[in-house]
């Protein structure tokens, strides 16, 4: 019985300095690191939000100032009508005998090799 019991305490002692150990990870000051690592990380997507914006602007100043928003109206199109295409492709139908003579044909195959 005190084997069990030592063996307890050994046990309760490394939980102990476990808590102690992680305390700042999972108290209050590991609360708060993980806030204001949270906070600055949607700083910069705001951030990078804002340069995205701003690019954006610049693009569209740019197309209507050396009217190439007809030509870039073109390019969108025709990409589009890419994409259309590939999306419209179907893929070949095997019908189910097919599928059953061609597994039964690869069986065979294997078993004249043995």
């Amino acid at each position: 019985m005190s084997a069990n019991l030592t063996r307890l305490k050994k046990r309760i002692e490394t939980l102990e300095q476990w808590v102690d150990d992680n305390e700042a990870l999972a108290g209050p000051e590991g609360t708060l690191d993980t806030m204001n690592y949270l906070i600055g990380k949607n700083r910069q997507a705001e951030q990078m939000q804002a340069h995205l914006n701003q690019l954006q602007q610049y693009l569209q100043e740019y197309l209507n100032e050396t009217e190439s928003m007809d030509q870039w109206n073109e390019f969108i199109q025709t990409r589009e009508q890419g994409n259309n295409a590939v999306q419209e492709q179907q893929t070949e139908e095997v019908s189910v005998q097919e599928e059953a003579e061609s597994s039964e044909e690869a069986v065979e195959a294997s078993e004249e090799k043995e």
